[in-house]
């Protein structure tokens, strides 16, 4: 009786050893929120101590500097229908040598070319031994529109120095270079300026030693503030939406060989420049007599 309720059991058990197959379905909702807090801090300092010893016993020297100061402070431009249209066209190509333009049409504009040049004797002397010679150049510009705050000097007077510019019911402001200051050969400088208030200055500063060795330092050096300053200008006061201002430059500035430097402002306070600062030391140099 034992046995045959274990047989029974066992032929039970091999009935529902089958595969098993049901489906599932799954609802649910899932709500994700996440906050991401980025705080990034990065200083950069860089300390840069230089100091150079020139151990020279140098037997002539050429040393230039050219050195501009431009500034427009406490100036007042109040215009009405006063339309400013300025035309470079067809002029300052074909030159060899030096050429320096200035044009302005606008109001209370610094504009300037600054020129040194210092080239020392060549010694063809083959008897002085040990032949050596020290060049040494210069360009620097300071370009000030208004005076910032932290230039005041006591009573303040000077920091009081912003400019404004109230200009109503003028249409346009135009500034056009056509057909110029091309297939130069030498220096060219040019300045254009029909806005209100701009400083533009171009400056070389060449220094050049005739000897087969020796020492060459050349700097240049620019500073350029706009501060405190207003302008309040318009087509129109009862809807101020600004003068259309146009500056072109067309076929122009082409095929030239040497230094050329060209400023152009149809705005307000504009510090613009160009500053070149040469020096050298060669047997070789080229020259003005060349």
């Amino acid at each position: 009786m034992t046995h045959k309720l274990l047989a029974g059991a066992a032929t039970i058990a091999l009935g529902i050893s089958a595969p098993a197959m049901a489906d599932v379905t799954v609802i649910g909702e899932i709500d994700l929120t996440k906050t991401i807090d980025v705080f990034e801090t990065i200083d950069v300092d860089t300390d840069v101590l230089l100091e150079v010893d020139v151990n020279l016993d140098a037997e002539k020297f050429a040393e230039s500097t050219a050195i501009a100061n431009q500034s427009n402070y406490d100036n007042e431009a109040c215009t009405n229908c006063a339309e400013k249209e300025d035309f470079i066209r067809n002029s300052a190509s074909d030159n060899e040598g030096i050429v320096s333009l200035n044009q302005a049409g606008g109001n209370l504009n610094n504009q300037g070319s600054l020129i040194s040049v210092a080239i020392d004797a060549d010694n063809d002397d083959p008897d002085v031994p040990g032949n050596s010679g020290f060049a040494e150049s210069l360009a620097a510009a300071d370009q000030r529109n208004g005076t910032p705050d932290a230039l005041a000097g006591e009573g303040g007077s000077y920091a009081d120095g912003g400019n404004l510019v109230e200009t109503v019911n003028v249409l346009f402001r135009s500034a056009d270079i056509r057909n110029s200051f091309n297939t130069n050969a030498g220096l060219v400088y040019g300045n254009q300026a029909t806005g209100n208030m701009a400083n533009q200055v171009n400056i070389l500063s060449l220094a050049f030693a005739l000897d087969d060795n020796g020492v060459a330092i050349s700097e240049a050096d620019l500073g350029q503030v706009n501060a405190n300053n207003i302008v309040q200008e318009s087509s129109d006061p009862e809807n101020p939406f600004g003068i259309n201002k146009i500056a072109t430059v067309n076929n122009s500035l082409n095929g030239n060989t040497g230094i050329v430097g060209v400023n152009q402002s149809v705005g307000n306070m504009s510090n613009q420049a160009n500053i070149v600062s040469i020096a050298a030391v060669g047997s070789d140099l080229p020259t003005f007599s060349n």
